[in-house]
This record gives structure tokens, C-alpha cells and sequence, in this order.
């Protein structure tokens, strides 16, 4: 094993050169400079200090569809020229025509959504108008290109109109249906800079080239807005602050957990725009504080984050952030008694985690089929990680939170605990901006050398890549100089070791899940699993074993009604001493435990056995009113074992 650097510089010296560029970026839709307001330059590649100095940033927008002579608030759509057809619609018209396929034709709206037209639906002057929606003088560009010519036509005639408008599409090539549709968040351009969709604006670099909305093959209609980044940049010393904070306030398992969650959150906020995406899965007690720890993250992610959601349904995900470039988090991630919960959302985010994003295709009833692309990266929040194969494990980086540790003083903690929230919902925003500014012409150098040194340290190439995106978030959000030396070309050293650091307690964490056996995924599945409780609310099989193994004397047969449904029971004395007897003959309850996994219809005692120190128990053990054989679990196997329970001996 070598220690990396010949690595890091065989990476370095294969990166790819950013173009320089000009000042000038371009903004899409409202607020564009054809409106006749302006904007900070979110995407300036300038060298220099990325400071939070706001006179960095000159208010240089322009949009990128503005025509010589457009009249203001006419940038939504572009002309039919500007498609690459003929000029049949007049320069600035707010419809933006993309062309016909299959009978119906296809626009963008003065507002910028995505619509499609039969013919004669375009004669109907109430559609033609809704086209204009949000337009002062909705009937003005219409009148121009089809003025009244009869008594009953009201502002403009419609039959006119309609025919202008399917000209203009079919002058066009013919619409690409399986074309990429991208809707919010943060998108790779083809030139390398980050194009940014915040809904009903898109800010892009002109180096895209652009043609209203069409950027570079793929298409950005106008969809709900989501939070835009700050003005400011957040700086290295504010982000330092946060880390500090996340590290010290919460009582985790391992060190450097608040540079790891800063370095996610720096490769998280970039959504679709690295090659590769780290999901992150933190898990802890009741009481551990992870929910709060999750809506800090999501605020520290501005705009970006979805929001924290309590639903883990791999349908819902797909249904309501389909197409965008975001961040998905949810809290109680647990494994349902059903199946097809937070396994279906790990196998998601399995495939996000590539460049293309997660593809899948839906079958509808009129047989036209429904595409969904997810793209981004994910967070999950569990008491028990739940059951992963081994390419999910590489896609994660796992994190653990004991009990929260009694503060001498609450009051002074709460207050400490609501003034990082507070800040976080101020700095997300700016932290989105620092990243789209350094992303351009830091991320993919500072990617590669991380990779190339995690491999060094003896990872493999999927470890170089989780491993290299959280240390290449780590690296543009706690420095504000490049890792390369611009004289020497040679990589900070110092910073090297401070990465290598951050990297190999992850490296230990990813080689022991690869060596874990069938039998301990198979325990992770079923501690992970969730029981119903009998006068309502739901608890884990891990929660339930936990609660149950602190008392200090031996737990009698139906004390632990839930358990012993699964055929489970804790066996012997002492708090957190106790050893777990699992039943030989599967059932109904534990096959819902263990469903969509092999180990269902009794494969589970095979399973155990692989275990070394999993021995069959001598004789029969009562469980649930019925003598049964089974085996032993030992105690150090149990949820929430520690080597010395509550201090003792």
C-alpha cells in the first residue's frame, strides 16, 4: 500500500483545463436584464478570493433570449428564429415554439411552461390567450402576428393566430419527446459551469448558448420556484463555525463527523452538477437528536433541499421530484413490516449516485408510459440502517449518534442549539452560492486528486469516488485557495493529511460491511424492521430489544408481547447483558419483517448459523404460548450493546 501521492499526481496531471470566460452570465425569466432588472453574477469564474465581499459580484446580467429593441418583459419565450427555423414569429414574441410530433404541437408559454396543442385546439382563442398568461398585454403579440380582420374577432383573430403558431413549429425540427427535461435545482452544462434552475428563472452562462429555454439539448421548462442562492458568499471562517458546531453539540460515534457532514453538504448542494454523488445515512437512538440534526442539514442546504420528509415510499419520491436536481431527505427511514419501503429508496439512490441520475419508466394505462429521472444526492435518517447489499454500502456514507450526553447547563445549550438553527437558515443560502462560484474551476480537479488518494490508501475505485466527493465538498467549503498550488502544480500537501484523516476511518468502516457475513445483514434487516403497536404507533424491532434489555432482572415469558410475536426473546439478566433467542420455525409476523429479502420462509436459521459465536439453543424456550427450538444470539450482536453498559465494571 502506498500512501497515495503518486496517485493524486498521475490524477492531477490528467485533469481537464475550464476555458476562461468573460463576466457576462446570463438569466432566464423573471428578473433577466431584459426586464430591466438585474442580479448578482452568480456564475463569475473570476480568480481571486472568493470572499464575501458583494462588490465581487457586478450586476452584469443579461437575458439570454433579449433581442436589440424587445419590448421589456418579453423574455419568457424567445422567437421561432431564435429555434433555428425561420423568422414566421416576430423577434421577443413570449411563446416560445418547440416544434410538432405526432399531430400535436409543442410550446413554451410567456411564463415559461411546457404545453402541447392539437390543431384544432389552437383556433380556440382561450387557449391562444392562456398561452400569453402572465404577459401586461396578453392580446398585444397576438394582435401583431394576427390582426382583427372580421367583427367577431375580439383583439386579435384567433384562426390567424393559431396558424401562426403551427408555422412556426413546423419550421422547426420535429419535437424530441424523449429529449431531457430538467426542472429545479443545480444542472452540469455542457461548457463545465452549473446551470442554475430556480423555477420560473434559469441562471446559465452564456457560454451555453442558450436558446430561450432549449440549453444545450435538454429542455428547462418553468416550474414552481424554489428558494434562489444569496448574494453573498458565504465564507470559509462562517462554514468553520457550523462545523465546529455540528461536531461538539451532537455526541457522535466517530471523529470528524461535522468536517464529514459539511464536506456532503458541500458535494450534496451541487446536485446533478458532479459526476458522482455520496448519499449520507446518519443513525442514532430515540433522543439522540438526529431529527434536529436533519432539518439543520436541510437548511444549510438552502434552496436545494426538498425539504425533510417522514415518508420513505420510493413512489412518492419519484412522483413528486421527478426531473430536478435536489436534495431528498427523510427521517424515520425505517424498514417496513411490508417491504418496499426504505429498500426500494436505497436501491433509488443507488442509481442516483451516477452521472445520469436514476432512469426508470412507468407503464400507464393509455400504454404512453411514464419516464422519471431523479439526480442528486440523498439523506437518511434511522435508529437501525436498514439491510444493504453491497453495491448500496459503497454508494453511503454511514454515521452514527450515541445518546445524547446531559448538558450542565440547558438553558445555555438550548439557546446555542436555536442559534445554529437560526444561522443555518441564513448561511444555506449563501453556502449554495460559494459552491456554484468554486465549482467551475475547483470540484472536478479536487475530485480526481481525492479519488487517486483514496485508492492510494488501499480503497477501491467506488470508494475513490464516495470517499473523493465528500472530501472535494470538504475541500471547496473549508478552503478558500485551490488544493493546487498554481506555481508549483503540486497539491497542499498539509491538506492532503488533513483528507487522509477524514478518509480512513470511513475506508476501515466500508472494509468491515464488506466483510460482514449473511448472517449479520440478516440481523441489521430485522432490527430494522417495525412493529405495530397494540393500541396504536409503530416501533422498531431494534427500538423494542433495546427498551427490554435495560432492566437488570430476566424478562418472563410474554413481558415482550412484540417481540415474541416474531418468535424473539431476551434471555438472561443485566442491563444491556442479555442474549437473544430467535425461533428456528419462521411465521407470518416475521416473514412481514423479513419481506423482500431472501431469508423469508424459514431461510433465516441457515442464515444465523454462518454467525461463528451463534450457537442452537440446548433445549425448547416458551415464546408466544409455544415451546420452541431456536438459537442464540450473543449480547455483543444486540442494538445499543456497548463493552460497558452505563459505566459499570
Amino acid at each position: 500500500m502506498t500512501d497515495g501521492i503518486e496517485e493524486v499526481r498521475s490524477v492531477y496531471l490528467q485533469r481537464e483545463t475550464i476555458p476562461p470566460i468573460d463576466r457576462d452570465a446570463e438569466k432566464i425569466g423573471s428578473g433577466s436584464a431584459s426586464s430591466g432588472e438585474s442580479g448578482a453574477d452568480l456564475l463569475d469564474d473570476r480568480e481571486g478570493d472568493p470572499g464575501p465581499d458583494p462588490a465581487d459580484y457586478p450586476d452584469d446580467w443579461r437575458g439570454a433570449d433579449s433581442d436589440e429593441g424587445s419590448a421589456p418583459g418579453q423574455s419568457g419565450g424567445g422567437s421561432a428564429a431564435g429555434q433555428g427555423g425561420p423568422s414566421i414569429l416576430p423577434p421577443g414574441f413570449p411563446v416560445q415554439p418547440l416544434g410538432m410530433a405526432g399531430g400535436k404541437f409543442y410550446f413554451l408559454t410567456a411564463r415559461g411552461e411546457l404545453v402541447e396543442y392539437a390543431a384544432g385546439a389552437l383556433s380556440h382563442r382561450s387557449n391562444l390567450v392562456a398561452l400569453m398568461a402572465g404577459e401586461t398585454d396578453p392580446i398585444r403579440p397576438l394582435k401583431d402576428i394576427a390582426p382583427p380582420s372580421g367583427k367577431r374577432d375580439t383583439g386579435f383573430n384567433a384562426a390567424d393566430a393559431g396558424d401562426q403558431l403551427m408555422q412556426a413549429c413546423g419550421a422547426l425540427p420535429l419535437f424530441d419527446r424523449n429529449m431531457p427535461m430538467r426542472n429545479t435545482g443545480t444542472w452540469r452544462g455542457k461548457t463545465g459551469y452549473p446551470i442554475v434552475h430556480l423555477g420560473e428563472e434559469l441562471r446559465v452562462h452564456h457560454s451555453e448558448k442558450p436558446r430561450g429555454r432549449m440549453i444545450s439539448g435538454a429542455l428547462y421548462p418553468a416550474v414552481p420556484a424554489i428558494d434562489a442562492p444569496a448574494g453573498d458568499v458565504a465564507s470559509a471562517d462562517d462554514i468553520e463555525w457550523v462545523c465546529r458546531r455540528i461536531g461538539n453539540f451532537w455526541n457522535w460515534k466517530c471523529e470528524n463527523a461535522g468536517a464529514l457532514v459539511v464536506g456532503w453538504i458541500g458535494q450534496a448542494i451541487l446536485g446533478q452538477y458532479p459526476d458522482w454523488r455520496t448519499h449520507l445515512w446518519v443513525n442514532g437512538k430515540n433522543g439522540s437528536g438526529k431529527s434536529t440534526l436533519l432539518q439543520i442539514i436541510s437548511a444549510l442546504l438552502g434552496g436545494m433541499s426538498a425539504g425533510v420528509k417522514n415518508s420513505s415510499s420510493a413512489a412518492s419520491i419519484r412522483q413528486t421530484t421527478n426531473r430536478q436536481a435536489v436534495v431528498r431527505i427523510f427521517d424515520e427511514a425505517e424498514k417496513s413490516e411490508s417491504g418496499g419501503g426504505v429498500e426500494d429508496v436505497i436501491a433509488m439512490f443507488r442509481l442516483m449516485s451516477g452521472a445520469e441520475g436514476a432512469q426508470m419508466e412507468r407503464g400507464t394505462s393509455d400504454h404512453a408510459g411514464i419516464k422519471f429521472g431523479l439526480y442528486g444526492a440523498g439523506l437518511l435518517g434511522s435508529i437501525i440502517p436498514g439491510g444493504m447489499a453491497p453495491q448500496d454500502r459503497s454508494r453511503f456514507v454511514m454515521l452514527t449518534l450515541g445518546e445524547r450526553v446531559a448538558p450542565q447547563n440547558p438553558e445555555d445549550a438550548a439557546l446555542r442549539l436555536a442559534e445554529l438553527e437560526g444561522d443555518a437558515k441564513v448561511l444555506g443560502p449563501a453556502i449554495w452560492k460559494r459552491m456554484l462560484k468554486l465549482a467551475p474551476r475547483r470540484y472536478d480537479q479536487a475530485f480526481r486528486i481525492y479519488n487517486g488518494m483514496v485508492q492510494g490508501l488501499g480503497g477501491r475505485s467506488r470508494d475513490g469516488d464516495t470517499v473523493g466527493a465528500i472530501l472535494a465538498g470538504w475541500d471547496l467549503m473549508m478552503f478558500d485557495d485551490p488544493l493546487v498550488d498554481k506555481e508549483s502544480g503540486q497539491p497542499d500537501e498539509a491538506r492532503l493529511e488533513q483528507a487522509r484523516a477524514l478518509a480512513r476511518p470511513l475506508l476501515q468502516e466500508t472494509q468491515e460491511a464488506d466483510e460482514m457475513g449473511e448472517g449479520e445483514r440478516l440481523l441489521n434487516a430485522l432490527y430494522g424492521a417495525s412493529l405495530l403497536k397494540e393500541h396504536g404507533g409503530v416501533v422498531t424491532v431494534a427500538e423494542s430489544i433495546m427498551l427490554h434489555n435495560r432492566s437488570e432482572h430476566e424478562l418472563r415469558a410474554g413481558d415482550a408481547t412484540l417481540l415474541e410475536r416474531l418468535g424473539l426473546r431476551l434471555l438472561g439478566r443485566g442491563d444491556g447483558k442479555k442474549t437473544l433467542f430467535i425461533a428456528n420455525a419462521g411465521g407470518p409476523q416475521l416473514d412481514k419483517a423479513l419481506a423482500g429479502t431472501r431469508w423469508r420462509g424459514g431461510g433465516h436459521k441457515a442464515a444465523l448459523q454462518t454467525i461463528a459465536d451463534v450457537k442452537p439453543h440446548g433445549g425448547t424456550v416458551r415464546v408466544a404460548g409455544k415451546p420452541q427450538r431456536g438459537v442464540i444470539i450473543p449480547a455483543r450482536f444486540l442494538p445499543g450493546y456497548t463493552e460497558d453498559p452505563e459505566g459499570e465494571g
